[in-house]
């Protein structure tokens, strides 16, 4: 479903709901408003009748308000509302006037004025406030009223459908509205929803219209902050994207350039022993293969680690790493090499606290810069390992006995298949690269600086101590 979709329908049941609520409030607000007015209307009447009947003083006067009351047509019905259409009725006659009645009744409990549609018996039993009466299976709403000499009672009725009819037309005209009011407003929904995605639209297309090697930046010139937000979203990832493609053009470049040369040197010498004409020849041609196959092996094997160091994927898989630990199992994996070359390792294991890191490429770190420290550091030499804590930073040194790296040479150690001149220890010249990529991902630094002892190599490694 799209998002127009989604939103479209989420507005519309709400839209349902809020109009349907106040539809139902609105009802119950007429109906009770209606009663009141109605009561109101009742009491009044009362109030006035009682009133011009009391100004009337005797016997005499309710006759003549009797007459009066038979000339206006208010104690006989001399038009039929409910048979008459309206235009056909009088012009100040109305169908509810067949639906009101009252009585006046005086303290000896004599019916002395009436309308026509009121019964000779009491509307109601009750001396004064309002009641609900049936009256020929009609239900009645009553108000009776004492006068202040308690000699005269008036009581004023309305049929209750009078006041149903004026709910029912109040609520149909309501009902009326909203059927309307309804799909105008879900019309200008969809067009205002439509109108405002536009330039999502406009985005979409114009990213469909771009080739697959187009990485330019997109133009964030949208006015919109929504949309602002995504091409900054879009570009963020396009320049992560294009940084990614041209790190794996240059692995993919500098692998093919340095693998052309092990696998030169490999077709040759695989041809050389394959025309030898001695044991001997054959032999030498045969481990240079070899050599050639192991050196391959580990220049492959240190791109692939090279291209899965990877800033974004590593950070995703931080924890809590304790890099005493780490040294330990590590230094204990290579110690096959160390004796073979009679090497002393030592480990100042100062009790630190856990570092927040990715545990895979610390490994990778150690078994490179271990490796390292046993490939130069001559038979019978020393390797020192240290860590302490300094300034919240963890600090990790590794210092050999081998010929270590001039001052100049120091920083090209780092670029990728950089070798020093005159080491004939096997290598590709990754390993330091490996190291200084774990050391970025993990926001810390690299040193590389002369040895305490004033010959060697001593490594100086600072990672800041990230908590969760």
């Amino acid at each position: 479903m799209s998002i127009r979709s989604q939103i479209l329908k989420r507005l519309i049941t709400a839209s349902i709901i809020l109009v349907g609520a106040t539809a139902w409030l609105g009802y119950e607000d007429v109906r009770r408003e209606t009663r009141e007015l109605f009561d109101a209307q009742l009491a009044r009447s009362a109030r006035l009748i009682l009133s011009l009947a009391q100004a009337q003083n005797g016997d005499s006067g309710f006759s003549r308000i009797q007459e009066y009351l038979d000339e206006n047509g208010l104690s006989v019905m001399y038009i039929d509302f409910e048979e008459q259409p309206d235009e056909q009725q009088e012009p100040h006659g109305h169908i509810y006037e067949t639906k009101l009645a009252f009585q006046i009744w005086d303290d000896e409990g004599n019916l002395v004025v009436k309308s026509y549609n009121a019964p000779l018996e009491p509307l109601t039993s009750q001396d004064s406030g309002f009641n609900n009466i049936i009256i020929d299976d009609y239900d009645w709403r009553t108000f009776s009223l004492l006068s202040s000499n308690q000699q005269y009672r008036c009581i004023t009725a309305e049929r209750i459908d009078v006041r149903n009819d004026l709910i029912r037309q109040v609520s149909n005209d309501l009902f009326y509205m909203f059927i309307i009011l309804i799909p105008a407003l879900f019309l200008i929904m969809y067009i205002s929803i439509h109108q405002g995605l536009k330039p999502l639209q406009q985005l979409a297309s114009q990213i469909n219209r771009r080739s697959g090697d187009n990485l330019d930046l997109i133009a964030n010139q949208d006015e919109h902050e929504e949309i602002a937000t995504i091409k900054n979203a879009l570009n963020q990832l396009l320049q992560r994207l294009e940084e990614t493609l041209a790190r794996e053009k240059r692995i993919t470049s500098d692998a093919a350039h340095e693998l052309r040369t092990p696998l030169a040197a490999i077709r040759l010498h695989t041809e050389l022993a394959k025309n030898a004409k001695t044991r001997e020849q054959q032999n030498e041609s045969l481990n240079q293969v070899i050599l050639g196959v192991d050196r391959t092996t580990h220049l492959v094997e240190q791109l692939l680690t090279l291209a899965r160091l990877e800033p974004e994927l590593v950070a995703r898989d931080f924890t809590q790493v304790d890099l005493a630990d780490l040294i330990i199992e590590e230094s204990a994996l290579l110690s096959p090499l160390a004796i073979g070359k009679n090497l002393d390792i030592s480990f100042d294991n100062t009790p630190i606290k856990p570092i927040k890191g990715n545990e895979a490429s610390l490994r990778i770190l150690l078994r490179n810069l271990l490796t390292n420290a046993i490939s130069y550091t001559p038979t019978g030499g020393r390797i020192i390992i240290s860590l302490s804590e300094k300034d919240e930073h963890t600090v990790l040194v590794i210092e050999d006995s081998g010929p270590g790296i001039s001052e100049e040479d120091r920083e090209r150690v780092m670029e990728r298949f950089y070798r020093l001149e005159n080491y004939q220890t096997p290598g590709c010249g990754i390993g330091l690269s490996i190291v200084d990529r774990v050391v970025q991902i993990h926001q810390g630094s690299l040193q590389l600086c002369q040895a305490d002892s004033g010959q060697g190599l001593k490594v100086v490694i600072q990672l800041k101590q990230q908590h969760f």
